[in-house]
């Protein structure tokens, strides 16, 4: 009990520097610093130096893709998507609460599935992340996962080869640098290619999931003014007139769904395998 309090606070301490050091480089609001304190007091409290650092490696990269687009000063999307690139509580939780809910389990239960599960969390946060982030480069517009129509940059369910090639990439990162913790670790049940390709597969499943509930379900409006199609329920300070999705099912909701998703179809591969 000793050894969680001072793993707990070690994860306060560790959280408040990221969490500060992302207001100041804008990343993160002042709730999104709360949540993110959260998160690292759990990974760090629940999980092992490894589990933190992967998720340092998800935070960070992320952090290095935005400042890159702040220098290239990526066009503006901000009149499209629900939220800014400033991160809130709910976009945190939406994107860690899946993965740390699995880290959790296995603290209690010691079942190997769990921390996979973890792993393939996060995978999946950075793949959509990065995909996101990314596919902003392209030089074509998007295509709608469901139609192949072209679609504004930023919108939700909007897919690019650059986009999708840095989703894949993205879970890589995390699937390898899994294995490259945990490979040697004579306990894990598992062959070591699961390791690498179960995070890998569902990280991509995630941002295929992510896209389509984002292109299907996802609440869109159409501004009443300049008739742009938003996620924004106000443009130009005028209400938006909401033409598809379900009224509650936010980019923050899309969010959590298919990274619980990718947590459940991890454990339902290894539990398979046994």
């Amino acid at each position: 009990m000793t050894i969680l309090v001072y793993k707990l606070l070690l994860g306060f301490i560790g959280g408040s520097l990221i969490g500060m050091l992302s207001y100041i480089m804008e990343l993160l609001t002042k709730s999104g610093v709360i949540a993110v304190v959260i998160i690292a007091m759990f990974v760090c409290g629940f999980g092992s130096w490894q589990t933190w650092g992967l998720l340092i490696l998800f935070f960070c990269s992320s952090a290095c893709i935005h400042l890159v687009k702040k220098i290239l000063k990526v066009s503006d999307i901000e009149s499209i998507t629900e939220k800014k690139h400033t991160r809130d509580a709910w976009q945190v939780f939406a994107n860690s609460l899946p993965a740390v809910i699995s880290l959790v389990l296995f603290y209690y239960t010691k079942n190997q599935l769990f921390m996979v599960g973890y792993v393939s969390g996060i995978a999946g946060a950075t793949a959509d992340t990065w995909g996101s982030e990314i596919g902003m480069l392209s030089n074509k517009l998007p295509r709608s996962i469901v139609s192949f129509k072209s679609v504004e940059a930023g919108l939700s369910g909007g897919v690019s080869v650059l986009g999708s090639l840095a989703s894949f990439f993205g879970s890589l990162l995390i699937s390898i640098t899994f294995w490259l913790l945990y490979g040697w670790h004579h306990l894990y049940q598992y062959p070591l290619i699961l390791l690498i390709m179960v995070p890998l597969i569902c990280g991509l499943i995630n941002s295929l999931v992510d896209s389509l509930l984002g292109a299907t379900l996802q609440v869109k409006y159409r501004c009443l003014i300049c008739g742009q199609l938003t996620e924004q329920k106000q443009h130009h300070l005028q209400q938006t007139k909401q033409i598809s999705g379900i009224s509650w099912l936010s980019n923050d909701w899309v969010n959590f769904l298919s990274g619980s998703l990718t947590v459940f179809l991890s454990w339902s591969i290894l539990f398979l395998y046994k």
